[in-house]
């Protein structure tokens, strides 16, 4: 009993003066020790596979992330797409727009071809319809990084809506650039250049000389940094005539892909010397099938759109500013493929 209170008293006190003893060592029985660890092989941790560098774009897609998410199909009434596999590189296209305001008699039918090559080097795209417009468009590709462009437009009913548009684009690693020339009812040619500064950094520029009042011209000036999920690009524009004034606009957007579902981007402008600003914020969500668009900004407009895989579509716009709304609703017809299976 004796040699039991002794132990419970030195367990007791050595508790209390424990602190004051960090050095002291503590009594290890034999059934305490651990057993000698074995040697555990670990390989070495492999270095994250570095992502592909961005290519230089061209000037007029420098801020293509939000042009994506921002820019809707929004039509009134109910609309059918319907697409016809003619052969391997043919393909004819019907839209029928039902309930409509783009004619006054409240409907409209358009057809068209559409051919791409079987190496996918060259498209044309053409379309006429009831309102008496005839639109075409054609895409080369020359090597590995030019580009031939031409597109066409018609309208028999108004010749001011009459143009013809041709350019070359060069697309490469470190630089892109082109040069376009146009007919509106009035002559237009323009440049651009982009230069890739650093893998995250491009700057660039565009100039472009219409032949309205002697000479007039638009120039700009743009910068794209991308990090990661981060895109934040900006746009200096400024417009020269003859006897109007000089304007200025700046406009800056920045696009966070949050998920790999979900992207959202809003855009800022500012002109001078109007000094007249407007906020837009838009976003972009994907499903398995299916995508879902919307759009809101200061001058008052609300706008969203939804499309299915299925070819089933929704849209819809208020525009509270003009006092102008459109809702529709989309069917669209895909042509069945080969061996007859249903689209999955």
């Amino acid at each position: 009993m004796e040699t039991r209170r002794s132990d419970a008293r030195a367990t007791r006190w050595g508790r209390v003066f424990g602190s004051f003893f960090p050095m002291q060592s503590r009594v290890v029985r034999a059934e305490e020790a651990a057993p000698p660890s074995s040697p555990v092989e670990t390989k070495p941790a492999e270095p994250p596979a570095p992502s592909p560098e961005e290519p230089a774009v061209q000037f007029e897609m420098i801020h293509r992330e939000f042009q994506n998410i921002s820019m809707q199909d929004n039509w009134d009434g109910f609309r059918i797409e319907a697409q016809k596999k003619v052969t391997d590189c043919l393909q004819a296209t019907h839209s029928l727009f039902l309930g409509t305001r783009l004619r006054e008699c409240g409907y409209l039918y358009q057809f068209g071809p559409a051919f791409q090559s079987p190496d996918g080097r060259t498209m044309l795209v053409a379309r006429t319809g009831l309102d008496g417009g005839v639109t075409g468009r054609l895409i080369q590709k020359l090597g590995s990084s030019w580009e031939l462009k031409g597109s066409s437009g018609s309208d028999l009913k108004d010749p001011q809506r009459n143009m013809y548009e041709g350019a070359l684009e060069y697309s490469g690693p470190e630089r892109a650039f082109g040069g376009k020339v146009a007919w509106q009812g009035y002559w237009l040619a323009g440049g651009s250049y982009v230069q890739k500064i650093m893998p995250q950094l491009q700057l660039g520029g565009d100039l472009t000389v219409v032949a309205v009042n002697s000479v007039t011209s638009v120039g700009q000036v743009g910068m794209r940094f991308t990090e990661g999920k981060h895109v934040f690009s900006a746009i200096l524009t400024r417009a020269l005539g003859g006897s109007a004034s000089i304007m200025h606009e700046l406009k800056m957007q920045y696009v966070r892909k949050v998920t790999e579902r979900l992207s959202l981007g809003t855009e800022y402008k500012l002109s001078y010397p109007d000094k007249e600003s407007g906020l837009t914020m838009a976003y972009e969500y994907l499903f398995r099938n299916a995508r879902i668009q919307g759009l809101v900004d200061t001058d008052g407009k609300v706008s969203c759109s939804v499309s299915d895989i299925s070819g089933f579509g929704f849209s819809g716009m208020i525009d509270y500013g003009r006092g102008d709304y459109k809702f529709g609703m989309l069917m669209h017809v895909l042509p069945e493929p080969a061996g007859g299976q249903p689209p999955q």
